[in-house]
């Protein structure tokens, strides 16, 4: 009998307890989300106000040479679909 009344205690406690529990680690993990993405943002900005590296090199011309350029990246051609999903095209020819 001692042991139900104890673990009804605290039950009860839990229950009247457990909204402000909640509320305070949701209060944490949203201030601990807002830092992230204030550091992100921070970095992405600096980078962006910054091209140069510590050295005073700029990034973009590591080794340049005299009017040569240098293409680190060259995205894939997009390319448009010749073929019909729907069946074959036939041009439209009017009959007279």
């Amino acid at each position: 009998m001692k042991t139900f009344l104890i673990l009804l205690a605290i039950g009860f406690a839990l229950r009247f307890l457990m909204p402000y529990i909640i509320k305070y680690a949701l209060k944490l993990f949203v201030q601990k989300q807002m830092r992230k993405a204030q550091q992100f943002t921070y970095q992405a900005h600096a980078q962006q106000q910054r091209p140069f590296q510590g050295n005073g090199h700029s990034t973009a011309s590591a080794n340049p040479g005299t009017g040569k350029i240098k293409v680190d990246y060259v995205p894939e051609e997009v390319r448009q679909k010749k073929d019909f999903p729907d069946g074959e095209y036939v041009d439209y020819e009017e009959i007279k």
